[in-house]
C-alpha cells in the first residue's frame, strides 16, 4: 500500500464503478461472461486449479450474482473485479 492506497490499481476501484454480470456460459476450456453494459468477456478455465480439476457437471454447476460467480460444489468463487483485469487466480 502507498498512501493507504492499494499499489494494484485494479483494487482501487470503488466495486460499485464496475459493470453487472448479466449472464455466465462454462465451456469445455473457457468461462464467458456478459456484462450488463454490452461487454462480453471470457477467460480460461485454468485461471482457477479447481475448475480444470473439477468435473464437466461441477463446472456447470453454479450461480451468479452481479458481482461474483459461485461453484459452491467446488468451493470456487471469481469476482468481477479479477474477470475484467485479466487476473489469473492466485490461491492455486
Amino acid at each position: 500500500m502507498t498512501n493507504g492506497l492499494p499499489t494494484n490499481p485494479a483494487l482501487r476501484i470503488d466495486p460499485h464503478q464496475l459493470p453487472d454480470l448479466s449472464s455466465v456460459e462454462v465451456s469445455e476450456t473457457t468461462v464467458i461472461c456478459s456484462f450488463e453494459d454490452g461487454h462480453t468477456v471470457s477467460f480460461p478455465l485454468s485461471w482457477s486449479r479447481k475448475l480444470t480439476e473439477a468435473t464437466p457437471e461441477q463446472r456447470q454447476t453454479f450461480e451468479f450474482n452481479a458481482h461474483f460467480i459461485f461453484w459452491d460444489d467446488i468451493d470456487e468463487i471469481i469476482g468481477v473485479r479479477n474477470i475484467l483485469f485479466g487476473k489469473q487466480l492466485q490461491w492455486r
